[in-house]
């Protein structure tokens, strides 16, 4: 016969390694996004990997011969900066449901921390102790 004690710490066990396996299938899923953006009549093709590194740089037409360096490349680092965003919505979707009750990727500031709902005053109350007494 199994003790309370021994029973929450096989739950708290399983809900770790279920965390893992979710993290690990996170991390792998993250290695595979990449994200692309085209300009306006296709002068040129982006594509970024999921922290924002270009990956690849193509001109789908010949629009980009009719153009003056200075608006092609202004265009090149709109469309730059268009991939990258998309590659940050598409991180920020796929991390958003993993995060912890007081912290969130969108906003002003992602990643900022509500320090009062993740560590209330009554630490019950808190993300951190919910389901222990359970």
């Amino acid at each position: 016969m199994s003790s309370p004690l021994q029973d929450q710490f096989e739950k708290t066990l399983a809900d770790y390694r279920k965390k893992r396996a979710d993290l690990k299938d996170l991390q792998a899923r993250m290695a595979e996004m990449s994200s692309t953006a085209t300009a306006p009549r296709n002068v040129v093709a982006v594509t970024v990997d999921t922290h924002g590194q270009i990956t690849g740089v193509s001109f789908p037409s010949n629009a980009y011969k009719n153009m003056a360096p200075a608006e092609l490349g202004g265009i090149i680092c709109d469309t730059v900066r268009k991939a990258q965003a998309m590659a940050r919505e598409q991180l920020t979707e796929l991390m958003e449901p993993m995060m912890p009750p007081g912290m969130s990727m969108r906003g002003k500031e992602p990643g900022k921390i509500d320090i009062d709902r993740l560590f209330p005053e009554n630490p019950e109350e808190g993300s951190i102790f919910r389901g222990l007494n359970q």
